[in-house]
């Protein structure tokens, strides 16, 4: 009878691992996938995203340091961008396949039809190389009857971010986190009353990066729910306020052919000039354009012409029958 020998197993166990080592896959690096916001309408939609390498950013908490504020920002706005990723995307049953482009960002075209006032969306990650969680949301669908809609500017039309300021406007953007935003007194709860029913967008050219940011502060102080749709600094002009917003202006205004549209904005920089131009373009659907008095300019001035100013939202509030 032969003796057990336990070098003897220990040798087979190690022989059997080196051969079969090699048929194990890689872990999968860890990534993290946004969906930013998006709409659909009869035609067809759109819903924005991100995927980046790593993990997900932290999510900020109310009285944190300075320092980890802005370390919170530069971690939003520098995302390791994973590039040429597959993400397979569902709404309302619906199976569409989507690829990031070189700097992660995703832009799924949405299917026509979709059943108002929302759609429910999930996105899975399909990189053989790296996993991320799935990510379930909604996205907003509006129908195509005649009416109203409204765009609104976001800083310094409903948020005090004294844009007007450069160096104030660096810090804030810097420094302040969801916790730490602040609305103009009255803001949600009048644009509540004014869009009440209506579909809404928010277009700003604060960068995606700070989609979490604005929209978890919109939600937690009342503003009408919407899309938000902000700006790409890696391919979207940087300071060109006019060369960002009018294309995204005019493809709202496209996907809406029967509705109007009711435009908030603010002195401070070019929104007068970009309502203005839609307005000479397609007179028949602009019914009215507010503009946010921020500067020290009078409501007089040509840039006002046909539009009506105000420098509290209060003044907007519509008024008791």
């Amino acid at each position: 009878m032969r003796t057990f020998s336990w070098l003897g197993m220990l040798g087979i166990v190690g022989l059997v691992g080196l051969l079969g080592g090699g048929c194990h896959k890689p872990r999968a690096k860890e990534a993290s996938l946004l969906l930013y916001s998006g709409f659909a309408t009869a035609e067809g939609g759109v819903l924005y995203g991100r995927v980046s390498s790593g993990p997900p950013d932290p999510a900020p908490t109310p009285g944190e340091s300075k320092i980890a504020r802005i370390q919170e920002t530069l971690q939003a706005l520098d995302a390791s961008a994973l590039a040429k990723a597959p993400v397979e995307v569902t709404v309302a049953g619906h199976v569409l396949s989507a690829v990031s482009d070189e700097r992660g960002y995703l832009e799924v075209k949405l299917p026509a039809q979709l059943a108002p006032p929302k759609a429910a969306v999930e996105a899975h990650l399909r990189h053989p190389g790296y996993h991320a969680a799935p990510v379930q949301g909604t996205v907003l669908v509006y129908d195509g009857s005649p009416g109203l809609a409204v765009v609104s500017d976001v800083d310094d039309t409903l948020l005090d971010s004294q844009i007007t300021d450069r160096k104030k406007m660096i810090e804030n953007a810097l420094t302040k986190s969801t916790w730490e935003l602040a609305a103009f007194a009255d803001a949600p709860q009048v644009l509540g009353e004014l869009s009440r029913g209506l579909p809404v967008f928010y277009l700003s050219g604060s960068p995606w990066g700070f989609h979490a940011r604005i929209s978890s502060y919109f939600q937690r102080v009342g503003f009408p729910e919407g899309t938000l749709v902000l700006k790409r600094f890696s391919r979207e002009p940087l300071l060109d306020q006019m060369g960002f917003k009018y294309p995204h202006l005019r493809a709202i205004v496209a996907a809406l052919p029967s509705k109007k549209f009711v435009l908030f904005g603010d002195s401070g920089e070019k929104d007068p000039e970009i309502y203005a131009r839609l307005r000479t373009e397609l007179p028949s659907r602009v019914e009215k354009i507010y503009i946010h008095l921020v500067t020290s300019e009078s409501a007089a001035s040509p840039r006002f012409a046909g539009m009506q100013t105000f420098t509290s939202w209060s003044e907007l509030r519509p008024k008791s029958p």
